[in-house]
Parts: structure tokens; C-alpha cells; sequence
């Protein structure tokens, strides 16, 4: 084994697993940044694995020489072992949609030019600092439920276990998803529901898992299973949860829907409709943990004009893409789909400069009314243009308009 160790002190400890010595220099490059970080260079993957269990880590960096299977197998093992901690990849190859996809939810980005090292450094600092924003104790304070964090659904466990899986198949999702009969009716009636949109009525799981994809399926199985763990309280009037669940299923369609418009990679649209199935699961863990303070929330946003995200800092100090982000980071949930739900509300916080799911997100959601509004108070995002101007894409936004016209007049047929 060979190892390198750069700077004896450092505010973020990484190791950089590189068989092949082809980055060897790296460490040295990262150093020109003035970031004085610990690096340290590993060949062997059960190394790396040996020192993750023993020691702290902050991020871990994988060469793009490291076969797949072994490379995903790593990955897996590094988020068991410690679910907060950075995962990239360094360099690129040639790869397939579904090894994309899977790659895409394991790593907190992928750096296609090593060569790049100012910006690597730059996007490695920005997520540390976003990794330390949603692990605040005030944070595990919300999602927290008689002093203890919740776990993640178990549906929604055994579904990510059995797509890492290379013999998983329709049959065993709908398994799954079967074994919980209360679920599966949920399922059913989710996909059949004029906001899903489907050609013909379905009826049994299975077609289901055919028709909208396994991914999609274990979506919407996360975001009904996250709502009966933080239900409305008995006497909670101003808006209904329920309401807000149908709304994010259409924020979710659409956020895929500009995916598809500009042709990213499926990887990508599969986050944008995660981000946007989730996207406001933060109001209902607030309004459910502490329903008087949240009402003093749309109370506040009435009567100062101020934005639903500001007021929620004013009165509870924390606003609900942070709850939510906390929340979905805790459970494991993509990186990507964490950053689409922290800043859908405020996307030009975002550091990156080019698309993400988390636009797709925030335009679904800026374009789509709201659930709950109050002359000008409303509850969902206000459209930021020069964010979209800023990554390229304002030019993209009359196209954007035209799409959300059939959710504009599907969600006004809601009885809110």
C-alpha cells in the first residue's frame, strides 16, 4: 500500500482512493489552493475501508480508474459505515444509464477533469459546509420524535437495497412494496389519481412498477410513508397536508418534465422528481411537530409581506428546506435530491453553475400555485431569474411556462 499524507493540520480530512497512482500529484495541486487539507493516498479499497471504521473522515475521493462494480460496492460500504461523509469521483469513463444513475446516487458529485482543481476544491468546501448546515442540533431538534430521530421507512430501505442489487427485477419490487398492504393500496391510488397522469387505470403493483419505473415507485413510497410519521395535528385548519402531498406530485411530474426538455441524463430526471416529491416535506414536519409556532409563521408572512422561508427563520429559526434536507440526509437519501430540497426556496445560495435537479425543482415549484396563499403571502417559491440566468438557462423559461400550463389548470381544479 502507498500512502501520502499532505498537511499535518487541515479543517477537512479526505482520503483519495487511486490503485493506479494516476493522481498521485493531486494532493500537491489541491495544496496550490491554499486549502490546507489532509489527503491521503490509498491503493488498496479494504484499506480504505479498514481506516473509515477506525478513524474520522471527512470526504472520500475514488479514482475513475476503479472498475464499477467495485467502485459501487466501496460506495455502498462507505455510506453504511458513516452516511454523512462526502463522496466523489475523480475523472470519468464510459458508463451505462443504470450505472449512471446508481453512480449519480452514491456520490456527492462526480469531477469529470481532475485538472480542474480551484473548482473541485471550491465544490468540495461549498458541500462540507452544507453536510455541517443540516447536521445542526437545532435541525435534529424538528425532525426528532420523543427525543429520538426517526428511522428511515423500511419499504423504502428494502427498495434501495434491491436496486443495488444485479438480479433485481419488477417482480421482487412489487414484492416489497406488497408486503405492506395499507402501502400498496396507497400506491395504487397514487398512480391512478389525475395528478399522476397515466394513459389507463392500474391494478396491482407489478403494472405499476412497469409503467412509472422502479425508482419513481419508491419514491412515492417514501413520501407517503414520511407523511404518516408526521401527520397533521387533529385541530390543523390552514392548510391540508394532504393537499400539499397532491401539489409536490405535480411539482415532482413537472421538475421531470423540464429534465426531459433539455435532455439530462436519466440519473438526473429520476432526482429532479424525488426533489420535487419532497421538496416541501419540511412544512409538514414543522407544521406537525409544533403547529402553533407555524401558524404564527402564515401569520407573520400576512401581515410583514415576507417570504414563507423567511418568516419560517423569523419565528422558528429554522426554515423547511433545511428541516427537510436534515431530514432526507439523515434517511441516505441522493445528495442531489438533499440540495434540490434545501434550497428550492432560495437557489441562488446554490454554488453550482450549471443544471441540476435542483432547478428543474424550483422552477416546478415557482410555477405551480400554491397550496396556501394570502393575498400576497404564498407557500410556494417566487421564480429566481437571475439564478436561472446565471446557469444558462433563462432562455429555457418560456418553454418551461408552456409546459406547467396543464399543471397551472390541474391544480386549480383543486378544492383547497
Amino acid at each position: 500500500m502507498s500512502e501520502k499524507q499532505i498537511s499535518a493540520e487541515a479543517n477537512i480530512k479526505m482520503m483519495l482512493l487511486d490503485p493506479h497512482g494516476e493522481y498521485l500529484n493531486w494532493p500537491k495541486l489541491l495544496q496550490k489552493t491554499q486549502k490546507s487539507w489532509e489527503v491521503f493516498c490509498i491503493d488498496d479499497p479494504e484499506v480504505l475501508i479498514a481506516r473509515l471504521k477506525v478513524d474520522h473522515y471527512d470526504a472520500i475521493i475514488i479514482s475513475s480508474s476503479v472498475k464499477d462494480y467495485t467502485e459501487l460496492s466501496v460506495l455502498r460500504r462507505i455510506q453504511e459505515i458513516s452516511p454523512s461523509i462526502l463522496r466523489f469521483q475523480l475523472g470519468s469513463k464510459l458508463e451505462t444509464p443504470k450505472e449512471m444513475a446508481q453512480k449519480l446516487e452514491l456520490t456527492h458529485r462526480i469531477f469529470p477533469d481532475p485538472s480542474s482543481i480551484k473548482q473541485i476544491a471550491q465544490t468540495i468546501e461549498y458541500l462540507f459546509k452544507i453536510t455541517r448546515l443540516i447536521n445542526r442540533p437545532t435541525l435534529k431538534h424538528f425532525i426528532s420524535q420523543k427525543k429520538q430521530l426517526p428511522a428511515a421507512p423500511t419499504t423504502y430501505k428494502a427498495l434501495t437495497q434491491e436496486l443495488s442489487s444485479d438480479t433485481t427485477d419488477a417482480r421482487k419490487i412489487a414484492a416489497i412494496v406488497e408486503c405492506d398492504p395499507a402501502l400498496s393500496a396507497k400506491m395504487i391510488q397514487l398512480v391512478n389519481s389525475s395528478y399522476f397522469g397515466l394513459p389507463r387505470q392500474i391494478s396491482h403493483i407489478p403494472e405499476a412498477v412497469s409503467m412509472i419505473g422502479i425508482r419513481m415507485l419508491r419514491g412515492l413510497a417514501l413520501s407517503s410513508q414520511t407523511s404518516g410519521i408526521y401527520p397533521p395535528h387533529r385541530n390543523w385548519k390552514y392548510f391540508s397536508f394532504e393537499k400539499t402531498n397532491q401539489r409536490s406530485l405535480l411539482v415532482a411530474r413537472l421538475a421531470r418534465d423540464i429534465c426531459q426538455d433539455i435532455g439530462v441524463e436519466k440519473g438526473i430526471m429520476e432526482q429532479a422528481f424525488l426533489g420535487g416529491l419532497l421538496h416541501d416535506i419540511g412544512i409538514l414536519v414543522m407544521a406537525s411537530q409544533d403547529p402553533a409556532a407555524y401558524l404564527k409563521v402564515l401569520q407573520y408572512t400576512v401581515k410583514e409581506e415576507k417570504p414563507l422561508h423567511a418568516a419560517e427563520r423569523k419565528i422558528m429559526g429554522v426554515y423547511h428546506g433545511e428541516v427537510g434536507a436534515a431530514l432526507m440526509a439523515l434517511w441516505g437519501i441522493p445528495a442531489l435530491t438533499v440540495e434540490a430540497i434545501l434550497f428550492h426556496p432560495i437557489p441562488f445560495l446554490s454554488k453550482d453553475q450549471s443544471f441540476q435537479p435542483l432547478t428543474a425543482v424550483h422552477v416546478a415549484d415557482a410555477l405551480i400555485p400554491p397550496v396556501w396563499q394570502h393575498n400576497t403571502s404564498q407557500m410556494n417559491s417566487q421564480l429566481s431569474e437571475p439564478y436561472l440566468e446565471r446557469i444558462g438557462h433563462l432562455k429555457d423559461l418560456h418553454r418551461w411556462k408552456l409546459i406547467a400550463y396543464d399543471y397551472k389548470i390541474l391544480m386549480n381544479s383543486i378544492e383547497i
